[in-house]
């Protein structure tokens, strides 16, 4: 199975596989003061071949998130299956679905997001800026 991108954003959901973002792209989130707790939505798409796809097997997915000195503050996984009943064999099937990932900053910086299911991941940079947006433009 493999990642082929993840995509963050304010809101997200998923029905007949096609997925339904508000805010897409989101990488920049500013807190009034930190240590601060941070959500973020991703949509995910999945490539898989037709044998990925069976029932009965299982997946391996992780989200860790590090700090700006590449410390792990999030490392969160858990398993799962995708059974359809008719895959396509002749090419990849794509699959979107809905994550969510949480974690505590404490400083501010670019956090990477590396979303892995299996053996392939991707990483998307987050960054927490510590004031209000319109205090950048003085």
């Amino acid at each position: 199975m493999n990642v082929d991108w993840v995509i963050p954003c304010r809101y997200v959901e998923v029905h007949d596989n096609l997925g339904s973002m508000i805010g897409a792209g989101i990488d920049t989130f500013w807190v009034p003061e930190l240590p601060a707790g941070l959500q973020v939505l991703c949509a995910v798409r999945l490539t898989a071949t037709a044998d990925e796809l069976t029932a009965g097997t299982v997946h391996q997915m992780r989200n860790v998130v590090t700090d700006p000195a590449g410390n792990v503050v999030s490392d969160v996984g858990g398993e799962f299956e995708i059974g359809t009943e008719n895959p396509r064999r002749e090419w990849l099937n794509g699959i979107v679905l809905p994550s969510a990932v949480q974690w505590e900053a404490t400083v501010t910086g670019t956090y990477q997001l590396e979303h892995i299911v299996d053996a392939d991941s991707k990483s998307i940079p987050l960054h927490v800026v510590e004031g209000q947006p319109d205090e950048a433009e003085e």
